[in-house]
């Protein structure tokens, strides 16, 4: 109790709104129970699938930026006359890749 007392008042809100949310659950009728759990569940496995997708796509993202910036280089290299040997090595691009910037 001491330690709730010293909390701030925005900090005792959110644990007693929490503590609300808690006794509303444990309340609740059996077939009641179980919807909630269902629906939770269900919240729970669209949230997980969002969070992956996201997650991919910025390493997709990431993975496509980091190719662009290769071909970019290889591109500038090429243009400066870098030979077709030291472009591949450098970037590990194929010859035909090299050829066809």
């Amino acid at each position: 109790m001491d330690k709730l007392e010293r909390m701030p008042f925005k900090a005792q809100k959110q644990l007693f709104e929490k503590l609300e949310k808690i006794a509303g659950v444990a309340n609740l009728t059996r077939e009641e129970r179980q919807e909630y759990d269902e629906a939770l569940k269900v919240y729970r496995d669209c949230k997980n699938i969002v969070d992956y997708a996201e997650e991919k796509g910025e390493i997709r993202g990431e993975i496509k930026g980091e190719i662009k910036g290769i071909k970019r280089t290889a591109r500038k290299m090429k243009e400066t006359g870098s030979s077709l040997e030291y472009i591949m090595e450098c970037t590990g691009l194929s010859e035909e890749d090299i050829r066809n910037l």
